[in-house]
């Protein structure tokens, strides 16, 4: 009963510390006390996406389309919905989500394998990530990231498997193994890298030891760079490129070097909101990977510190969640999702200001993607139901 005190097991979490606390009474805060202001700063995020995507996508929309405004508005109806989807989801209580895990992650790898089929599956780029709808085109890897987490969550709190054995953590690699080497298929590694790293964060949060992983990391890395210069040409031509890259500035670093441009225009205070010139055919689809390129040219540098800020409070909330929930299984989910928030935030800042090589990474709330934001707003109401249980000593 909301408002209730109960005792806890000595494996679930208070305030992010695992500690014995069996027959401890842990007051639980009556359902309805949102983290406002992690619901703020969503929204605040959310607001400045659609007005940046708007400036950055309005010259690519008005030549494919004819209409500069076909891009925002699509962006416009999925948040719409997704703002819709938010409100309903931080009204269900977040163990509806534990007893259905096993069920979404095997929908969602039937989805990964269906992408893969022609006429099924939609490519873009040389990528086959998205599935034909009569309607819209879904990304299934978008539905996999908290799909990831919340199975992964289900599977600890369940306690059938010790993390701190070796053998313990097998099952879990294996379906770590599975989801990846299907995303691989695609050619997306960037899901790929963001669906591994929510995994593993849950694990290592869950009992898995750091040293394996770092062994593991150390043998797989050598093998994955092997992997890409062998059979894959075009992503080996992004690592080089990304060395040098004004080096081969016709071609494989073309983007890289166009976004670094687009940066280094925008100086200390921007050239001023939809004043941009890389987005004008510059900049390939300045609207996604890229964004951030055009946020830096047309805010400068206090601009992007701002947006930056704002992701890092959004994290740190995410985090503050984790650490306030009231059991081991919502713990571990809203870890997994903001740990999802802030690889795919690092990862996009560091590709467009040429840190990391170049992975096609989204930025959440501003990167152009129907599935992307409504996912992202479905997690954001995950997180928010998962508030409302916030526990208190």
């Amino acid at each position: 009963m909301a408002g209730t005190t109960y005792p806890k097991r000595a494996s679930e979490h208070n305030r992010g510390t695992t500690r014995a606390i069996v027959g401890k009474p842990v007051k639980v805060i009556k359902a309805g006390d949102f983290d406002y202001t992690f619901l703020f700063i969503v929204i605040l995020l959310l607001a400045s996406g659609l007005v940046m995507l708007l400036s950055a996508s309005a010259p690519a929309a008005n030549r494919i389309y004819g209409n500069s405004y076909d891009f925002f508005l699509k962006q416009l109806a999925c948040a719409g919905i997704g703002l819709v989807g938010m409100y309903f989801v931080s009204k269900i209580h977040y163990n509806t989500y534990k007893a259905l895990a096993p069920k979404m992650i095997v929908v969602c790898t039937i989805l990964l394998v269906l992408v893969l089929i022609p006429g099924i599956g939609a490519s873009h780029n040389g990528s086959r990530r998205w599935l034909n709808t009569p309607v819209v085109q879904l990304q299934p890897s978008e539905f996999m990231k908290p799909v990831i987490a919340m199975y992964f969550a289900k599977l600890i709190d369940s306690g059938k498997y010790n993390l701190k054995k070796i053998g313990g953590n097998l099952p879990y690699v294996g379906v770590l193994l599975i989801v990846l080497g299907l995303m691989l298929m695609e050619t997306h590694l960037s899901g790929a890298i963001v669906i591994a790293g929510i995994g593993i964060t849950v694990m290592i949060a869950g009992g898995t030891p750091i040293k394996p992983v770092l062994m593991g990391a150390l043998i797989l890395i050598p093998i994955l760079i092997i992997g890409v210069y062998t059979f894959s040409p075009v992503r080996w031509a992004r690592v080089t490129s990304f060395m040098d890259p004004f080096k081969d500035i016709r071609n494989e670093s073309y983007q890289v070097a166009q976004g670094l441009y687009a940066i280094g225009s925008g100086g200390i205070f921007g050239l001023g909101l939809g004043q941009s010139v890389q987005k004008y055919s510059y900049l390939p689809e300045p609207y996604n990977d890229f964004i951030f390129a055009i946020v830096c040219e047309e805010l400068g540098l206090v601009g992007a510190i701002v947006v930056i800020l704002l992701f890092a409070a959004l994290i740190f909330r995410a985090i503050r969640i984790a650490m306030n929930a009231p059991d081991t299984y919502s713990s571990l989910v809203a870890l997994g999702i903001a740990a999802q928030l802030a690889i795919q935030t690092i990862l996009n800042i560091a590709v467009a200001t040429s840190s990391v090589p170049n992975t096609g990474v989204s930025l959440p709330f501003f990167s152009y993607g129907g599935t992307s934001i409504l996912t992202l707003l479905l997690e954001m109401g995950v997180l928010l139901n998962i508030s409302r249980y916030s526990v208190k000593d």
